[in-house]
């Protein structure tokens, strides 16, 4: 993830929104819960089914005895299994499926035994809540059959129905199973809506998260806060722009790296550009790059302010500081005393995002960055540099003492050098 993709994410629609506001979320939904709701429904329907057609049938026997007492044990285990399966959310493509089966099942044997009287209708109930996991087709599909089952087993037994009340019972199946499949369209369509429009916001929330890591390893907290807000302010492609550019140098670290163990040196190179990178961080600056021991830090970027020379000057003096006081402990632990030379310039550079479609940073090119580089060969060790342009933008605060003229390859007129003694407080 890019800086370039932040106007693509930006202004999307109201989902989108989420991308600049953690704080709206979307209550999970399980796509499954639908079905499951479904299922859990129609346990409840069983039951009272169950329980009705046990009060009708002791007080007046509707289907044989003998049918009642091996029939209904095998519900009951048939509803305890649903339940259980349901409580440890097992597959819910198996259990619909199995339902689907047993109610057909059951209600075929309703029919059957008592087609002379309406008990039938009543299980037809759960064939509809079975149509509304089976879509509108299955809606449609669910009364026919049953209605053919229906109409097959009448004439099987030769139970006398005029062709008015055959017709009128399968309008009834058939009516019920269609109004039943639109509303669950109607409802399994807005549960779809819900769900893509979690899935919207949840692909946005991650890809929120890659820009900050990303801004992260560059920026300071309030930039990255700064830039999510308002992603217009950055424009594609580079923009000229003036900044001040820090440039800091461990010294002789090649050499450290020959003369003492190469893992040491590492963990102490990583303390360092870790304590480096959050006093600049701290001062509102931004990490270009770490070329090896090098630290690049830019002031101004992504936005310009009035006092970007003066943090940059600061923020070296404090680096150097830090520096001092890690010193002792990393004497201990690679024998070596490590200095660092910085320099500080300030001019105009194009900044934005250089590279490839596929690598693309976000940084600073242009003479200042160069400068930097070479006025920090140039320094004492343990001081700080900065050029004419970086006094005059940073403000009478910084005191620092003339070093002279430098003459600095690739560029024809010398460059005016001054080393920082120190800097005022702003506000004292």
């Amino acid at each position: 993830m890019n800086i370039e993709d932040f106007p693509r994410y930006y202004d999307r629609g109201q989902v989108m929104v989420t991308l600049f506001d953690e704080s709206y979320e979307l209550p999970s939904i399980d796509p499954t819960e639908r079905v499951f709701f479904i299922e859990r429904t129609g346990v409840h329907i069983r039951w009272m089914l169950t329980a009705a057609f046990l009060v009708i049938q002791l007080s007046r026997p509707i289907i044989p005895v003998r049918i009642f007492y091996i029939g209904m044990p095998i519900v009951v285990v048939y509803q305890l299994c649903v339940w259980i399966l349901l409580k440890y959310r097992c597959n819910i493509i198996a259990v619909s499926y199995f339902t689907a089966t047993m109610d057909t099942l059951v209600s075929l044997v309703l029919i059957y035994f008592a087609a002379s009287s309406d008990i039938y209708l009543w299980y037809f109930v759960l064939l509809v809540s079975h149509s509304a996991r089976f879509g509108f087709t299955g809606a449609i599909l669910s009364p026919v059959l049953f209605s053919a089952a229906y109409f097959g087993i009448i004439l099987l037994k030769g139970i006398p129905i005029s062709y008015h009340q055959l017709m009128t019972r399968a309008l009834f199946f058939i009516i019920t199973g269609t109004v039943s499949g639109y509303l669950a369209r109607k409802e399994q369509t807005e549960f779809q809506r819900i769900l893509k429009q979690q899935h919207d916001i949840l692909v946005t929330q991650q890809k929120r998260k890659e820009m900050r890591d990303m801004l992260a390893r560059y920026l300071s907290f309030n930039l990255v806060e700064e830039l999510l807000s308002s992603p217009d302010k950055i424009k594609l492609g580079g923009s000229k722009q003036r900044v001040t550019v820090l440039f800091s140098d461990i010294s002789g670290f090649t050499r450290l790296l020959s003369a003492v163990d190469p893992e040491r040196v590492i963990l102490v190179l990583n303390e360092y550009l870790t304590e480096m990178t959050n006093i600049i961080f701290e001062n509102g600056g931004m990490v270009d790059k770490y070329v090896g021991d090098a630290v690049i830090g830019i002031f101004g970027a992504p936005y310009p302010a009035h006092d970007d020379a003066y943090r940059a000057v600061k923020t070296a003096l404090t680096m150097q500081k830090r520096l001092g006081e890690l010193q002792d402990r990393w004497k201990k632990s690679i024998e070596e005393i490590i200095t660092a030379r910085i320099a500080v310039t300030t001019g105009d550079v194009i900044l934005g995002n250089i590279g490839s479609p596929k690598r693309m940073d976000y940084t600073a090119i242009g003479d200042p960055v160069n400068i930097a580089s070479r006025l920090q060969a140039i320094a004492e060790m343990g001081t700080v540099v900065a050029s004419k342009s970086t006094l005059e933008d940073g403000g009478p605060g910084i005191r620092a003492r003339n070093l002279g003229k430098f003459e600095l390859k690739g560029k024809e007129m010398p460059i005016e050098v001054y080393e920082v003694e120190s800097i005022e407080e702003k506000g004292k």
